[in-house]
């Protein structure tokens, strides 16, 4: 199967096999305080406000699933036998389905067993996610349908497995591939279901909005709304939509000092003076480089300054240079989809920060520039893929010079979050704080010589 947008062949996953095997006897683990809101952090999966159950498209799913079953895909046949022949996944899943539905979630939307799950998984890869115009948003099913499953002692462990995880890599990349065919954007253009319906376009619209501006989605986004889908090739194309020019000016334009949005984002946290190694799955704040970039440049930036900031399902998903300066390295990491610590607590009941823990685990990309200003030197950008289809496409070369504010790579569906990692000398202030997006290229942070 073909690996789409750099997925690396030559990444490692970061197991922490003993920690899998230790979080099963846990007795911190309750059903009673584990929410889906904080397991799933800030992704924003909402459910209908309809006796708790989720959007009717993950529900016409289910009850699909149930009632017509259906040849499965090869990835997913090829997933049902791992689950059937290994022992170890076999009972990982089964504990974690009985865990599962044990839960006091609320949610209506219960797996039955392995051969339920991939027959639901096997409608979702062959169909785009929707948008629903009462404002149900759905655009990750895989984690709203997991998530009762995720954060139980058994799918903690499944989700950690190496084997688990490549199965996955293999049935997220066709999905990927279907969301790359014209057949994608049929929803786009649905007037109950499809993103360019009025609500949608509303939601997208607010997302690329900036200073009070009151621009329309078109006037935003390189499109045309007077042909079929605005334009777009398929829902990847949407995904992947690119700003119209002068809508994201590039701010201190030669003053290198200024450094610039990288990603459309909310500011998520900051911290400094990090490690090479931290207990970042048991800390509510705390990173580890090791893990975070691998062991080859991580040196390079204990004691440093890391900034994460998240995306949303509405946001524009490119990234661009934050610095002026040359493209050192770059390298993916392959990592986990739907793993989750909630778990595991710090001992005092307090569950684990969860986009922390995704910057160390999920699917990352990294790419290290050695800034023009020398106040700055050798900074790392690091692109998280979180859950569904969680593929980083860089689409810049080692070697090349960028402008700050020269795209650099992008996101193709999923959620997805980001870091800045800035060395110890670097003397930095004016990071962004609280709620609303963080423009790219609009004014981010300051070096002070």
């Amino acid at each position: 199967m073909l690996n789409l947008w750099n997925r690396a062949n030559d990444g490692t996953i970061i197991a922490l096999g003993a920690l899998s095997i230790a979080v099963s006897a846990y007795a911190l683990y309750s059903n009673d305080h584990i929410s889906h809101k904080k397991l799933l952090g800030r992704l924003e999966i909402k459910q209908s406000v309809h006796d708790g159950d989720p959007v009717a498209w993950v529900w016409d799913i289910i009850t699909e699933a149930s009632e017509k079953p259906q040849e499965l895909h090869p990835t997913l046949q090829e997933f049902g036998n791992l689950i059937e022949t290994n022992d170890r996944i076999g009972l990982l899943f089964q504990s974690m389905f009985h865990q599962g539905h044990s839960t006091k979630s609320g949610n209506k939307a219960k797996i039955q067993d392995y051969q339920h799950m991939l027959q639901i998984f096997n409608r979702i890869i062959s169909r785009p996610p929707p948008f629903h115009s009462k404002g149900h948003q759905i655009g990750l099913p895989m984690a709203a349908l997991l998530r009762d499953y995720m954060a139980t002692p058994s799918g903690f462990a499944a989700f950690l497995d190496p084997e688990v995880n490549a199965i996955f890599q293999k049935v997220l990349d066709a999905w990927g591939e279907f969301l790359q065919t014209p057949e994608s954007a049929a929803t786009l253009d649905d007037p109950s279901k499809g993103w360019f319906s009025n609500s949608s376009l509303t939601a997208l619209a607010a997302s690329g909005n900036t200073n009070g501006s009151t621009y329309q989605f078109h006037e935003i986004f390189d499109c045309d709304p007077n042909v079929p889908y605005h334009g777009f090739r398929s829902w990847d194309d949407f995904f992947t939509r690119k700003f119209r020019d002068g809508m994201r000016p590039i701010a201190g334009g030669d003053d290198d000092n200024i450094i610039v949005g990288a990603c459309e984002a909310e500011p998520t946290q900051l911290a400094r003076d990090v490690k090479a190694q931290d207990t970042f799955w048991m800390k509510g704040r705390t990173y580890s480089l090791d893990q975070m970039l691998g062991t080859n440049y991580s040196g390079e930036f204990v004691g440093g300054t890391i900034y994460q900031g998240l995306l949303s399902a509405f946001n524009y998903h490119r990234w661009h240079a934050p610095v002026s300066g040359t493209i050192v390295k770059t390298y993916t990491i392959q990592g986990t989809y739907f793993s989750t610590p909630g778990a595991i607590d710090d001992g005092n009941g307090r569950l684990v920060n969860f986009p922390a823990y995704n910057s160390a685990m999920s699917t990352r990309s990294v790419t290290l520039i050695n800034a023009d200003n020398p106040a700055i030197g050798l900074m790392a950008f690091i692109a998280v893929g979180m859950v569904e289809v969680s593929s980083c496409e860089v689409t810049v070369q080692e070697g090349q010079h960028v402008k700050k504010g020269d795209e650099i790579g992008m996101f193709h569906y999923g959620g997805s979050t980001h870091c800045l990692i800035f060395k110890k000398e670097v003397n930095i202030t004016g990071f962004p704080e609280g709620a609303g997006n963080v423009a790219v290229g609009s004014r981010f942070a300051v070096v002070r010589p």
